[in-house]
């Protein structure tokens, strides 16, 4: 029987427990393990987490790579990578994740392959800073690695908007500034597996509150995607190089793609619309394993 590790912190995550009865259901043995506990024997070579022998996997999901200082992420990427040299093939790969969990990153291989995305400056600069906040007008900014809305303002070009832009800079000496885009009070989260659409939903921000995530309070509404909607989702996940990815996206003028989430949740999908996107994932790995 196949053995396929799933990446988790929380045991109890839905989506952690939907890829485990897509898996089994499929034939194949889910092994669960943290990448917190994981450890590298240089002197005899092993890779494990806890009791559990990484290298004797056929395939790993990483659903998510845990909390963690810089120095513990950076170790959790190589023995992911280290994994991956082993011919073990991870879900998704350590340089997709990497991508997509760096706004910076992502934003500029949207621009640069010609997917519709916010006006975007980052820099340690405050002058540069200032400028692009009195040339967007109304601004959001992120947290360059940043997870569940946390961290996300929206800033005015006025007096209290840009004292809090010189705090932001003071405490991280960068900043990720946005342009912000009108829209219906609402973003949309297309869920993607192995180049096909499986699931979108509207989320829509609760009442007093501008930020949609539903980590945030938001809700979740089965969303039907127009084909231009689809095809942006579709080349973002691409050009990040994910086999299944959460792409968020805006409605302005026109579709904007605002974010992609090389690790997101189905829960939301499923609430919504009755779609296990875990189904589609433990098909890809059955044709992967087999």
């Amino acid at each position: 029987m196949k053995k396929i590790g799933i990446s988790m912190t929380d045991s109890t995550d839905w989506t952690c427990v939907a890829l485990c009865n897509s898996i089994r259901q499929s034939g194949m043995e889910p092994i669960i393990f943290s990448l917190g506990d994981a450890t590298s024997n240089i002197a005899s070579g092993r890779l494990y987490s806890g009791n559990i022998d990484l290298t004797i996997l056929d395939a790993i999901v990483v659903r998510d790579l845990g909390p963690a200082t810089k120095n513990d992420v950076s170790f959790r990427f190589d023995i992911l990578c280290q994994l991956e040299e082993l011919g073990i093939a991870v879900i998704n790969s350590p340089d997709s994740i990497a991508k997509a969990a760096n706004k910076y990153v992502s934003s500029y291989i949207f621009r640069k392959n010609g997917i519709t995305t916010p006006r975007t400056v980052v820099t340690n600069c405050l002058d540069e800073a200032l400028f692009a906040l009195a040339s967007f007008g109304t601004s959001v900014t992120k947290p360059v690695f940043g997870y569940k809305g946390i961290g996300v303002e929206c800033l005015m070009n006025n007096k209290s908007g840009i004292l809090r832009l010189k705090k932001l800079m003071e405490k991280n000496g960068l900043v990720y500034i946005q342009e912000f885009i009108v829209n219906p009070g609402r973003d949309i989260r297309v869920f993607i597996v192995n180049n096909k659409v499986v699931g979108s939903i509207y989320r829509i921000a609760p009442e007093g509150c501008w930020i949609n995530n539903l980590s945030q309070g938001g809700t979740a509404k089965s969303c039907k995607l127009t084909d231009e909607q689809e095809n942006l989702s579709l080349k973002a996940s691409k050009v990040i190089g994910t086999t299944y990815a959460g792409v968020d996206i805006i409605e302005g003028d026109r579709p904007y793609v605002i974010e992609i989430n090389g690790t997101p949740s189905g829960k939301g999908i499923f609430e919504a619309t009755g779609v296990d996107v875990t189904v589609g994932i433990a098909e890809y790995l059955l044709d992967l394993v087999t």
